[in-house]
């Protein structure tokens, strides 16, 4: 059997992204892409309207990461925070700095809301010193701020 054209209305993994014109086998496109919505039979009102929305789609990134460069910039101007915690003669910390602890900070110090999510940390922090860490704020927008944790008086 010959394979079906479909028009992308989402991005999908591995096959392409929104208003392009893809072929597809046709058990693919009758049992995933057309029952979940994510494809379309390509005619010339479909490729209009599915136009129009990757273009609103390009826009809303482009604003979304106008944002993130200004949140980014705002953190560059900080370009560090300071952390208190109870910590042992050896200077290992008796709980764990987070990302949710790293964000709550930045929260309450910029009045910005930063998503957990975004903080890059490979593991709690766990002891006292300085940690370089890196913020994902967008796909293309990444800071790095600076963090400080002393032991509490």
């Amino acid at each position: 059997m010959p394979n079906i054209k479909l028009l992308l209305k989402e991005k999908v993994e591995k096959l392409g992204e929104i208003g392009e014109v893809v072929s597809v086998k046709p058990g693919y496109a009758r049992n995933f892409l057309l029952p979940n919505n994510l494809a379309a039979i390509p005619t010339p009102g479909e490729i209009k309207r599915i136009q129009k929305k990757k273009e609103l789609l390009e826009k809303q990134y482009q604003e979304e990461k106008l944002q993130a460069e200004g949140i980014a910039k705002q953190l560059g101007e900080i370009a560090k925070i300071e952390m208190n915690a109870e910590a042992g003669e050896a200077g290992k910390l008796f709980g764990r700095i987070t990302a949710k602890d790293i964000v709550e900070r930045l929260n309450s110090q910029l009045g910005i809301e930063i998503n957990k999510k975004s903080i890059l940390l490979k593991k709690a922090i766990s002891e006292l010193g300085e940690f370089d860490i890196k913020i994902k704020l967008h796909n293309e927008v990444t800071a790095e701020i600076k963090l400080i944790v002393k032991k509490t008086e």
